[in-house]
């Protein structure tokens, strides 16, 4: 997650560049900047800005808040006691060796 910077917040002081490990975060205007595509998204200059104006978003990524899972009918669970269970090779039903021949 790359950093977000809040313009309104930040009072311009430099910390964050100077904390920044790849050293790609400046000021402009008074105002801190990054670089988004050479972030390395460590976290630092957040923990380094003292009045909060550097946070990280969690992408929403399209995901909808939906839950289907109560809204719609179980599906048919066939009864375990239905099921057909496959006679090993070289047994008869009994669990008994098989006869040869």
């Amino acid at each position: 997650m790359v950093p977000k910077i809040d313009v309104f917040r930040c009072d311009g002081c430099g910390v964050c560049a100077k904390h920044c490990p790849p050293q790609i975060m400046g000021l402009i205007k008074d105002k801190a900047a990054i670089l988004v595509d050479l972030c390395e998204e460590c976290g630092i200059c957040a923990e380094a800005c003292s009045v909060g104006a550097i946070h990280f978003r969690i992408p929403n990524k399209g995901v909808e808040g939906t839950f289907e899972a109560y809204e719609t009918p179980r599906a048919f669970v066939p009864n375990p006691g239905n099921w057909c269970v496959g006679v090993p090779r070289g047994y008869d039903g009994a669990g008994n060796p098989a006869k040869k021949g």
